[in-house]
């Protein structure tokens, strides 16, 4: 579709060259590492796109049903951006509707940006509206399953395995006991803890700090940890047994393996213990404000998501004691 530059249109600006602005940007304004190439793998593909479809990188032609087309694309295609989409993977499944949310959220972030800064007039994505994805229920570990995976990693400091032993336990229980992400709790060090008080200060998404605090039995299991793992100068706090940092994928995989050691095959893994920590908060506070400020929500919407599942579990629960069915008396 043609369409026509006004005299008082501001002046032309390459697409390619605004993606770039965009993402600088947010590098500016300490957008997280993982932020940062999540957007800007989507406006790569979105460029990617671009080019195959032979647009003008004019970024004012740009309109809505160009918009449309790229996310109709992301929705519908089974083998999108071909094997080299702007260094993506090829995708051999249909895009769920979070999926085609999570492009259309970035191309209106990106696009309002641009008319913030005058280099547009107007967002194309102003007018396109898709759906949004629907909320669901989130599944913590059971009692029985954490107390499993505890027993696992205690069995290993009886055994002898004193440093993994206790290591693992405190991690497992830190988890549970914060509810931190994972690659917020791998990225702790030792000055961001207060063992006097069992507070811990945590720098979250967007380079936000909140502090969270833990009880006195992960105090205790901490305490214990920090004395297997000695006076190491380094100032990461969770190690390897080579003394070295123990990374975000290291602790997934420690997870992976106590879990299947204690026999739990079902899925899930570090950020299931999040789901876990906000509806034993949530059952014993009912303060959807105090959570969102422990979980680093920026909003309130995914602080209901577990309101939401905690309504659910709470319904059932009572229906086990009002069953119209059971209170007839048959047999």
């Amino acid at each position: 579709m043609a369409v026509s530059i006004r005299a008082d249109s501001p002046a032309a600006a390459s697409l390619k060259s605004l993606v770039r602005g965009y993402l600088l940007t947010q590098r500016t304004e300490g957008k997280s590492p993982a932020t940062q190439v999540y957007r800007s793998g989507i406006l790569g593909r979105f460029l990617w796109f671009a080019d195959t479809r032979g647009w003008s990188d004019d970024a004012r032609v740009v309109d809505e049903w160009h918009i449309r087309e790229f996310l109709g694309y992301v929705g519908t295609e089974v083998n999108r951006w071909a094997t080299q989409g702007n260094g993506s993977e090829s995708s051999s499944r249909r895009a769920s509707t979070r999926t085609v949310h999570h492009y259309y959220s970035v191309l209106r972030a990106f696009f309002n940006w641009s008319t913030r800064e005058g280099f547009l007039k107007t967002s194309p994505v102003t007018n396109v509206k898709v759906a949004r994805p629907k909320r669901k229920l989130v599944h913590p570990y059971s009692p029985e399953q954490v107390k499993k995976m505890i027993e696992v990693c205690e069995r290993d400091y009886r055994s002898g395995a004193k440093f993994l032993g206790s290591r693992n336990k405190v991690l497992l229980l830190a988890f549970l006991d914060t509810g931190l992400r994972l690659q917020e709790m791998a990225g702790l060090k030792r000055q961001d803890i207060d063992e006097q008080r069992g507070w811990i200060t945590v720098l979250g998404k967007g380079g936000k700090q909140r502090v969270v605090r833990i009880g006195t039995v992960t105090q205790k299991a901490l305490w214990s940890y920090l004395v297997h793992r000695g006076d190491n100068i380094r100032p990461e706090v969770w190690l390897t047994e080579e003394r070295r940092p123990l990374r975000a994928h290291g602790i997934q995989a420690m997870i992976d393996s106590v879990k299947r050691r204690a026999g739990i095959d079902d899925g899930g893994g570090a950020h299931r213990f999040r789901h876990s920590f906000a509806l034993a908060f949530l059952r014993s506070d009912r303060n959807a404000f105090n959570l969102q400020y422990l979980l680093g929500h920026e909003t309130l919407d995914m602080t209901r998501q577990y309101i939401s599942t905690l309504g659910q579990e709470d319904a059932l629960k009572a229906h086990e004691q009002a069953s119209p069915v059971d209170m007839l008396g048959l047999r």
